[in-house]
């Protein structure tokens, strides 16, 4: 038994030693090097799986209620970057919504992997401005020129066309016509026909609808100025900087105040440094901001 002993000091001391030497030249875990992703704390969790993970009612994008009524579940929590503290759900669907329009969508996961658009957002914030991505042409838009994006962005999207200060579909734009209505009075506007009822819509932004039979209107032609203008817009397309600024000049030229100003803040938004459209609008250029020209 006594000769048992030393081996067995001997094999606890190799077993020691092992460790020692194991724990000295071991493999040392690599700092995070300053990745711009988002941060998960499931690390097997990449772009692809977001909208598998969250888009609830499976229409290819995903909403912030739907976000947040899966994040925090199980191992779904994102981080700051390099490893900081947790990040709240309006936080985390931000890091998301790159193009910041509300919902996460194919558009916002590829410019996820697109390391010149997180570069150019980071430029934009640094100067307090939006970044946008239209088509592929990256913009950097202050207040007013985000305003004028998002309405037309949301227009667009609704096939909408400005007239009067607000959007409306093309087809109330059909014809320019004289209209007697019930009370006998005289008005002029845009007219169309739908199932026995005429739409007029006026300089007003106002819209009514009367039964064809209690009105009667004269159609004034293709060639008064609201007519022009009506085939004008629905084929100048709202990047088109220097179709919107000819326009806009007729419309000036024609008395359509309003819709001047809603074309040459279309041109600015593409264009922030154009006299003319910054002149029309009363707007000087002073570093990135429009101001007031008084």
């Amino acid at each position: 038994m006594k000769k048992v002993v030393p081996f067995v000091i001997l094999a606890v001391l190799g077993t020691g030693l092992g460790l020692l030497i194991w724990w000295a030249f071991r493999e040392k875990p690599v700092d995070n090097p300053g990745n711009t992703e988002p941060e998960m704390e499931n690390l097997d969790f990449v772009a692809a799986d977001f909208l598998p993970t969250f888009d609830i009612n499976e229409d290819l994008q995903v909403t912030f209620d739907e976000f947040k009524e899966r994040y925090g579940k199980g191992p779904l929590i994102f981080h700051e970057e390099n490893g900081g503290p947790a990040l709240s759900a309006e936080q985390a669907f931000k890091r998301w919504d790159r193009d910041q329009n509300g919902v996460v969508d194919h558009e916002d996961l590829k410019l996820i992997d697109n390391k010149a658009w997180a570069a150019f957002q980071a430029q934009a914030e640094k100067r307090g401005l939006r970044a946008r991505d239209w088509n592929g042409r990256y913009l950097m838009l202050n207040e007013h020129q985000d305003r004028t994006y998002e309405t037309e962005l949301g227009a667009l999207k609704r096939k909408e066309v400005p007239y009067a200060g607000r959007y409306w579909k093309p087809k109330y734009l059909a014809s320019w016509v004289r209209v007697v209505t019930p009370k006998n009075e005289t008005v002029e506007g845009y007219g169309s026909h739908n199932n026995g009822k005429l739409f007029l819509l006026t300089p007003d932004a106002k819209l009514s609808v009367y039964d064809e039979d209690e009105v009667m209107a004269s159609d004034l032609g293709p060639d008064t100025p609201q007519m022009q203008y009506a085939r004008g817009i629905t084929s100048t397309p709202f990047d088109d900087t220097q179709g919107n600024l000819e326009l806009a000049k007729k419309c000036a030229a024609w008395g359509m105040a309003k819709e001047a100003g809603m074309l040459c803040a279309r041109v600015l938004v593409f264009d922030p440094h154009n006299e003319a459209a910054l002149k029309a609008l009363g707007y000087r250029l002073e570093g990135d901001r429009f101001i007031e020209d008084k």
